[in-house]
């Protein structure tokens, strides 16, 4: 699952000062749940562009 810090600008975008807050953001993406789905083991597998793999899921 990804996850990591709020980038600063997210603050200042929203006008928090980023000296005052910090963040994490975490969450699952499309690619995990099709990862748990369909039993993929490695999610560079997803992004390869492998025809031949990814027809298995059409």
């Amino acid at each position: 699952m990804g996850c990591g810090m709020v980038d600063p600008e997210v603050f200042k975008s929203v006008d928090y000062d980023p000296e005052v807050w910090r963040g994490y953001a975490a969450g699952m993406g499309v690619e995990r749940i099709a990862m748990l789905l369909h039993g993929v083991d490695d999610i560079r597998h997803l992004y390869q562009n492998d025809v031949r793999f990814l027809r298995q899921f059409s």
